[in-house]
């Protein structure tokens, strides 16, 4: 597995986790285990803009958590437009899992975890295994695969569809508004997800939870009777794609854009929705003893 490579004011910031968060209990230092798992009813049929969704597999690649002590600003902590959070992680899982969405069994990741004894009040989700910052990606694990049946429910016609994800500049970089700013919209902000609204104690003995939800990702319209076939060019593009033999279209992995492609902006409509899912589509726990 590659080691997360997280921004050098954030790796300072890391640090303070072992020696300079101020917190009302003494600071005390800890590790604890971390873990990440699936909605229990995940895989129970759900309506969406007109269909019936039912998911019948659903992979994600989690790459890191970090918990800061700061309220998020406006919904992030970013000090755009470089991926550096601004305040002091008071707990980190510097480590990723690859997570059954569609199982509320608890999943280890690779790492422990580690804290000190304070109060967390906003958190950032890595989606990428690596650096944040690297053009690319490819060879390392999907950010997402997932699979599953859509029936419209104005006659019941059913679609078979699956989709990768992936956060690459070639299908989620943003071109720069000001020619003089070329890394105003740096690849890493599509790999992060911040999170306000945190209200998460840390304290010895106890262990985190990360539980995910991807029917929260279908909140966005999505016409499975217009998608691309499987063995279609824009299906076929993607050559790390994982898709299941049941499936007959696909999702494409498209960019941040629609585009004129069969299927991009059903593609743009699943990251965005997964991206801005929030505490719907991921929720965050620590258990104290």
């Amino acid at each position: 597995m590659r080691r997360l490579v997280v921004p050098s004011l954030a790796l300072l910031l890391v640090g303070a986790v072992v020696g300079a968060c101020n917190g009302t209990t003494g600071d005390q230092l800890f590790t604890f285990p971390a873990y990440a798992a699936g909605a229990t009813d995940a895989g129970h049929p759900f309506s969406s803009n007109g269909f019936t969704i039912q998911l019948t597999s659903a992979q994600m690649y989690l790459g890191a958590v970090y918990v800061n002590e700061a309220p998020a600003q406006n919904g992030s902590t970013f000090n755009t437009p470089a991926c550096i959070d601004t305040g002091i992680y008071c707990a980190q899982v510097p480590g990723g899992v690859e997570v059954n969405l569609l199982s509320a069994t608890p999943q280890p990741f690779s790492v422990q975890g580690s804290a000190s004894a304070d109060l967390g009040q906003s958190w950032q989700l890595y989606l990428v295994d690596g650096d944040v910052n690297e053009p690319t990606t490819f060879g390392v694990p999907n950010t997402a695969d997932i699979a599953g049946t859509a029936t419209r429910q104005s006659d019941g016609k059913v679609f078979s569809w699956a989709a990768t994800i992936t956060i690459n500049p070639e299908n989620r970089g943003e071109a720069a508004q000001n020619a003089g700013q070329p890394g105003a919209n740096p690849i890493c902000q599509q790999r992060i997800i911040n999170f306000a609204g945190l209200d998460l104690p840390l304290s010895p003995g106890g262990s985190m939870l990360l539980t995910i939800d991807p029917r929260a990702w279908f909140t966005l319209p999505i016409d499975f009777s217009t998608l691309p076939s499987i063995t279609s060019p824009e299906c076929t593009l993607d050559q790390s794609s994982m898709y299941p033999p049941s499936a007959e279209y696909c999702i494409p992995d498209s960019s941040n854009l629609p585009g004129s492609d069969l299927g991009s902006e059903q593609g743009v409509n699943l990251f965005t929705g997964m991206f801005d899912s929030g505490s719907a589509g991921f929720a965050l726990t620590y258990s104290s003893p």
